[in-house]
């Protein structure tokens, strides 16, 4: 079976079509908004993702969907984004002789563990909104299917559940969000 979707298809050609960027910049948006509180800093990791993305497309290897190939490419530039906010502390690459991809992945596998912890402090059925649809990148219409609510009640699981997530970081001192935002 073949699928229509541009945004499947391994990515053969020298660039990424205008077509798959337009159609994927909402999903990444929305993710980026997700991680940061302003909407000019989720529009620039945005704009990050796609230029590491348009640089690097040769190396995309086609054993994930592009989609989720970015998504990854979106998660570092965040990382990126909060390791940049906190000059003041001392990183752990300028500790330690690692590599960047290293220190990338400890840099995200601290703010998981801070978000896990926050997850802990979920409803079951929160826990499973926010996952399938934040973390997972599920469409909600997907959601939905996958844990048998409606779509109504999925958007208060994740209402609920990513306020208690953001008062959960918040305490732990990673998000700082304005109320303007």
């Amino acid at each position: 079976v073949t699928s229509n979707d541009p945004t499947e298809s391994v990515m053969t050609t020298s660039s990424i079509s205008a077509d798959v960027i337009a159609q994927l910049t909402p999903n990444l948006l929305a993710a980026a908004r997700r991680s940061v509180a302003r909407q000019e800093d989720a529009e620039d990791l945005v704009q990050e993702t796609w230029i590491s993305a348009l640089r690097t497309h040769s190396k995309f290897e086609g054993r994930s969907s592009l989609k989720t190939w970015l998504m990854s490419i979106l998660r570092r530039r965040v990382a990126d984004y909060y390791r940049r906010r906190k000059p003041s502390e001392e990183l752990i690459e300028t500790r330690l002789p690692i590599d960047s991809q290293l220190g990338e992945q400890l840099a995200f596998r601290e703010m998981a563990e801070l978000a896990e912890g926050g997850l802990e402090d979920l409803s079951q059925l929160e826990r499973d909104a926010v996952v399938a649809c934040d973390v997972d990148g599920l469409e909600r219409d997907d959601a939905v299917v996958k844990l048998g609510v409606s779509r109504g009640h999925l958007r208060v699981l994740l209402h609920r559940g990513r306020a208690k997530l953001r008062d959960h970081l918040q305490t732990q001192g990673v998000a700082s969000l304005d109320a303007a935002a």
